[in-house]
């Protein structure tokens, strides 16, 4: 009889006979996975979506989530700035101006939510890699809001082109090479702590 398994670490479902040795994705061992049904057992979609409601809420990570906003709009916002720059395109610039806004408000969401995993997970170590995350966040907040800052004060920037558009230009890099390492650092910690929970 096929079977469904969920992990209790991640949510993951599987479907077999038997739980998985380990889980593909938190790499919890068999034990960690508990039997959710049987084929043949029906249910109504009101209780699948309330179960997956609770899956949800028990596995729910608002640091990784809002994590990911800044991870995936400022590469974005890169990459419109360059092509506006290339193409001359005001929309693409608009775009680009329009992501940062966000970037901007995202960011202490996210700085937020990590300080309370570092304080609730971590009991506010001041290990390196914590101290490198707290600069680079700090950082970054400061270099997305200038970023911001100047180019709403400025609108005909990237059009007058010379020194100051190639210093924007460069200052968006360094956003991007921000959130990359804290990105990194992230992977890090969170892959250190799969390596001690398995």
């Amino acid at each position: 009889m096929m079977r469904t398994w969920r992990c209790t670490i991640c949510g993951y479902l599987h479907e077999g006979d038997s739980p998985p040795a380990f889980c593909p994705l938190c790499h919890a061992t068999a034990d960690k996975f508990e039997l959710i049904e049987s084929v043949g057992q029906s249910r109504s979609f009101a209780g699948r979506l309330k179960e997956a409601l609770g899956q949800m809420r028990e596995t729910f990570a608002p640091h990784a989530v809002s994590a990911h906003f800044p991870a995936a709009l400022i590469p974005t916002a890169v990459l419109f700035l360059v092509l506006a720059m290339v193409s001359g395109s005001r929309s693409l610039e608009f775009a680009a101006l329009a992501l940062q806004v966000v970037i901007v408000v995202s960011i202490p969401v996210t700085m937020l939510t990590g300080f309370f995993i570092w304080q609730k997970n971590y009991h506010k170590s001041r290990s390196v890699i914590f101290k490198k995350k707290i600069a680079l966040a700090w950082l970054l907040l400061l270099i997305a809001s200038a970023i911001m800052m100047w180019r709403l004060l400025a609108p005909d920037l990237l059009s007058n082109g010379g020194a100051g558009s190639a210093f924007y230009l460069l200052l968006n890099f360094f956003m991007l090479a921000c959130v990359t390492l804290l990105g990194h650092y992230g992977g890090m910690l969170v892959s250190a702590q799969r390596k001690t929970d398995g």
